[in-house]
């Protein structure tokens, strides 16, 4: 309740023209921002609105893929050169695969020849904290 009262009082002073700068962990409240700062190891490493962020840092989207057994999928997804990230989320997997790869079919022969039922690959939109997964990701890659 608190939190909604918080938000509702940032979109009202946000109408009056006033600023005001937001922290926060919670991804689904940063949408909620005209602009972001995106801080990992205390270092800025992406700035925009939250559609510019998704666009620039995920221009394909990525598959929301639910399987069985979910853990042994990741690993097999995870040894793959044509995988760029591979993480879980929620009871599922978010898969973002390297540029002009056909990633539906190669995760779809991949889990064939593993074992893994597939139950679900769709291609969504990336939220905000995908965002920040990836572009940690690519931090830690160097």
């Amino acid at each position: 309740m608190s939190r909604r009262n918080f938000w509702g009082l940032i979109r009202q002073m946000g109408k009056k023209g006033v600023t005001a700068f937001v922290t926060t962990h919670y991804m689904d409240e940063a949408e909620y921002c005209d602009r972001l700062a995106l801080i990992y190891r205390g270092r800025i490493i992406a700035l925009g609105t939250p559609s510019e962020l998704k666009m620039k840092t995920l221009p394909h989207g990525l598959l929301e893929v639910e399987c069985d057994p979910l853990i042994p999928a990741l690993d097999a997804l995870k040894k793959e050169e044509w995988i760029y990230e591979a993480a879980i989320f929620g009871d599922g997997l978010h898969v973002i695969g390297r540029d002009g790869i056909d990633l539906e079919r190669r995760m779809g022969g991949l889990f064939q020849k593993e074992g893994i039922h597939l139950k679900r690959m769709e291609r969504i939109s990336p939220s905000l904290e995908d965002v920040f997964v990836s572009l940690i990701e690519k931090e830690e890659k160097g």
